[in-house]
């Protein structure tokens, strides 16, 4: 059976197949702001063999229409959306309405949640940064949100000409001789510092916590935070997709309580209880 897992992000799709429990090497490709069918044109017309299609998708209802009516056309499938829940996998959902969390933050949690039980944060490195933390138990803490290198680079760039000059981006100094080169590396140190700050906040709130950086930008993160106890992950979203594809993943939901019938005892004690206000539901 052949699971094709795609992961649709702000500015670009990620995908690959799990066959036989193994997840192939990861693809990807950019996004469009209006459309993808001639992207997945391009990326999926060659392959056969497909069973079903898990989709993690921020971008929105319309690309996710698009992405239904072409593996429709194509291949006869109705792709199916995972979606954030409030448990599943031993990870408990921290927000009080748990589908407002992103659901490729979920996917995180729930990929890293699989190793041995310690607390974990979770940096991904997007359009924009996330930062999620659970602790031992599984129990999401909360997390937080900034800007990615790109809003940050757009944001300066924004309505000023001399900051687009098409600048050779391949590195970075700590002095830049060019405006394009200073807002390179500008951005890329003030996300690292901030990120430094939060990991060393994580570090001292939670026990032997293990931080891991994935994302779009998190290689180049990861490459000015100097620190090799770091664990850099380009495929969490797929691979917590993975787990949703296996037959048995079940869902978590409580499930209601059966009413015992009270004993002859203790129907006889509540006939001979004086009468009074009933007590207010529990929320």
């Amino acid at each position: 059976m052949t699971v094709l897992l795609i992961d649709i992000g702000n500015s670009c799709v990620k995908w690959a197949c799990l066959q036989a429990s193994s997840l192939t090497d990861s693809e990807r490709f950019a996004r469009s702001k209006t459309g993808i069918k001639a992207s997945l044109n391009k990326a999926f017309k060659h392959l056969n063999g497909i069973d079903s299609v898990l989709v993690s998708n921020v971008a929105g209802e319309k690309i996710a229409k698009q992405l239904a009516e072409w593996t429709e056309q194509q291949w006869q499938i109705t792709p199916r959306f995972i979606h954030s829940e409030h448990k599943r996998f031993g990870i408990v959902n921290g927000y009080r309405t748990p589908e407002q969390l992103g659901v490729d933050r979920w996917l995180n949690l729930v990929a890293v949640s699989q190793d041995r039980p310690q607390a974990r944060c979770i940096i991904d490195c997007g359009t924009a940064i996330t930062i999620d933390t659970i602790n031992a138990s599984g129990e999401h803490q909360g997390g937080l949100i900034l800007p990615g290198l790109k809003l940050m680079r757009e944001a300066l760039a924004a309505g000023t000409d001399a900051l687009t000059e098409a600048e050779d981006d391949s590195g970075y100094s700590l002095l830049a001789t060019n405006t394009f080169s200073a807002i390179q590396a500008g951005t890329l140190y003030s996300i690292s510092a901030t990120l430094q700050q939060i990991i060393s906040d994580m570090r001292q709130n939670f026990k032997d916590i293990s931080i891991t950086v994935t994302g779009g930008d998190g290689e180049t993160v990861i490459s000015v935070l100097g620190d090799s106890s770091i664990r850099y992950d380009a495929d969490l979203v797929l691979k917590g997709l993975s787990l949703y594809a296996k037959p048995d993943a079940k869902s978590e939901k409580a499930k209601p309580r059966r009413r015992r019938r009270p004993s002859k005892q203790s129907a006889k004690d509540s006939a001979q209880a004086p009468a009074g206000p009933l007590p207010d539901a529990a929320n």
